[in-house]
């Protein structure tokens, strides 16, 4: 008969068993943590990239607008050159320095 002191609680192979699975679940973490990082440095880059292309779109849309509201305003004063002939007086005595004949301009500087 065999003592009851001697008798191992569990067989040794269960026991291994149940390290090795620890052991696996363990070497699984640590990749988890080393990979992790590594996919969001990754991805950090072409999100910076990316950023930096919204914020040049931003800047040519301004610019844009800026162009398209600076053509209509020439668009108008040509229209109003071809059409409105007070318009037409009116730029020519402010931009050109001309006036009728017999007439005296005055221009006071600030």
């Amino acid at each position: 008969m065999i003592d009851d002191e001697f008798v191992p609680s569990e067989p040794s192979g269960q026991r291994l068993e149940r390290w090795l699975r620890r052991l696996i679940r363990a070497v699984k973490f640590c990749a988890l943590l080393t990979v992790v990082p590594f996919v969001v440095h990754l991805h950090q880059r072409p999100m910076a990239e990316q950023q930096a292309m919204r914020a040049k779109l931003d800047d040519l849309r301004r610019e844009r607008d800026t162009l398209l509201a600076e053509r209509d305003k020439l668009l108008r004063q040509v229209d109003w050159i071809k059409n409105d002939i007070s318009y037409l007086e009116v730029r020519a005595r402010d931009h050109e320095n001309m006036h009728k004949k017999g007439e005296y301009v005055i221009r006071f500087e600030d």
